[in-house]
């Protein structure tokens, strides 16, 4: 039996200490607070699941895709490509398991056999984007997920189903800390009668962070810039750790090895997202569009595998009919 703890309870530190402690190890878990908030789209693709399964809210298989407030790509498919979860309630029923100590106290190396840091973002040594989410009842729910990017700024709009007649909806963008007031007015123009439920906003990870040693999650820079994922590579990056912990073999090299695919589409994802924030108004509505309006490219994005490899996989998947698409 190893003596663990875990700063910060997030996907990536909550999974690992549940695993841990159902391994029969003795985990402490550090946190500020005693319960998981944090707000995001609480959206994953539909191609892993976890080691502690998730509760899934809504499988989403339609998406809209908005430039400029205009409607410019629909795409169907036959399968379902999202799942809206309940990651508050997943987190804290992990988080349930393991002994807690609330607050800002670090733990005392001395007192551990392994120390592992899955504070998310909140070491701020990363560039991050400053979102802000609403859970909203509405009248008019319709099943389709929604991305709208303004050209002006760098990022997008979300409005994402999560359960019947409540939409996730939020915004976030590199130039805009005030998402919040962005995101209200988003709100006005889309739902001519809501009722607001739950309005928070959190910073997410964009930039590569300065140190990776025994960091899991998005402490690790697991986030893909261009869509702001980040639960399914946290949850993956914890059940490597576990693994790791469990076996007595080296933590960095099971994680380097085991996120090597995921770390670099992440790399990729963020040479795109540089070549976009230093291009005109004009260049970003041109490069867009072209991306909005390829069947293969909307695939990989939705995905997360803009490579090589997740092109050919995104290619066979419109080749075999399992998409539908509606091209405005």
């Amino acid at each position: 039996m190893l003596r663990v703890a875990i700063r910060g309870g997030g996907v990536a530190g909550s999974l690992l200490g549940a695993l841990l402690r159902r391994g029969g190890h003795d985990v402490t878990l550090y946190d500020i607070k005693d319960h998981y908030i944090k707000p995001c789209g609480d959206i994953v693709p539909n191609v892993y699941s976890p080691l502690i399964p998730w509760e899934v809210e809504y499988e989403i298989k339609d998406f809209a895709f908005y430039l400029d407030g205009e409607r410019v790509y629909d795409v169907s498919y036959r399968r379902t490509k999202w799942l809206t979860i309940n990651k508050s309630n997943w987190i804290n029923s992990m988080r349930r398991e393991v002994r807690q100590v609330v607050g800002m106290s670090a733990p005392n190396p001395s007192d551990y056999d392994v120390m592992i840091d899955s504070r998310g973002p909140y070491s701020m040594d990363r560039e991050v984007v400053y979102t802000t989410r609403a859970l909203v009842r509405v009248d008019n729910f319709t099943p389709e997920a929604v991305l709208e990017f303004d050209t002006k700024l760098t990022g997008f709009y979300w409005i994402f189903p999560s359960s019947d007649n409540i939409v996730n909806i939020g915004a976030g963008f590199l130039e805009e800390k005030n998402s919040r007031e962005l995101l209200l007015s988003y709100l006005k123009e889309k739902y001519s009668k809501y009722e607001i439920l739950d309005l928070r906003g959190a910073p997410i990870s964009i930039g590569k962070v300065r140190q990776k040693e025994g960091r899991i999650g998005e402490a690790r820079g697991l986030v893909f810039p261009l869509s702001g994922e980040g639960i399914r590579p946290s949850a993956i990056s914890a059940e490597l750790a576990f693994r790791a912990i469990h076996t007595g073999k080296s933590l960095e090299e099971e994680l380097d090895q085991g996120l090597r695919l995921i770390e670099r589409r992440i790399w990729i994802q963020s040479i795109f997202l540089k070549i976009y924030r230093s291009s005109s108004r004009s260049s970003r509505k041109a490069i867009m569009r072209h991306f909005l309006k390829n069947d293969v490219l909307i695939d990989a994005f939705l995905e997360d595998k803009l490579d090589v490899q997740g092109m050919r996989e995104s290619l066979e998947m419109v080749k075999s009919g399992g998409v539908s698409s509606g091209k405005i």
